[in-house]
């Protein structure tokens, strides 16, 4: 069961640390942003995003998909440096112009609504310091 911490508005950067099996964890001291929880009945997964924001503009993500006894967790961050964006996993460093960062992320989303299916239940919440 999820609950709202009391005094939401007084809570401000905390030291983070976002598991990742598929390389180092990502360490950084930041404020949640956005997260989204998603359950497919079809396939039994469920999944939790969460996206952070550090002070400097860094923005970090942590994905966690679980099904049965089985779970996978990837952690990745984005720091726009001028006209472009440095990718880490954790494991490998990538260094794109943010246009091709911002195409590759269209791409992405709609593959993801492609594979949306009849039946999908999805539960999505504001993130715990949103209005």
């Amino acid at each position: 069961m999820n609950r709202t911490p009391q005094n939401i508005e007084n809570l401000g950067p905390r030291p983070l640390t976002l598991p990742n099996d598929f390389g180092d964890a990502v360490s950084l001291t930041g404020s949640l942003v956005a997260e989204d929880i998603h359950f497919s009945t079809a396939t039994g997964l469920l999944t939790v995003e969460k996206v952070y924001r550090s002070l400097e503009g860094k923005v970090a993500y942590g994905i966690i998909a679980a099904s049965g006894e089985g779970r996978e967790r990837r952690a990745y961050t984005l720091d726009e440096q001028g006209e472009t964006v440095v990718a880490h996993n954790g494991l490998y460093e990538l260094e794109l112009p943010v246009n091709d960062m911002l195409e590759l992320l269209a791409m992405a989303l709609q593959a993801e609504d492609a594979r949306k299916t009849i039946g999908e239940h999805v539960m999505m919440r504001q993130a715990v310091n949103e209005d």
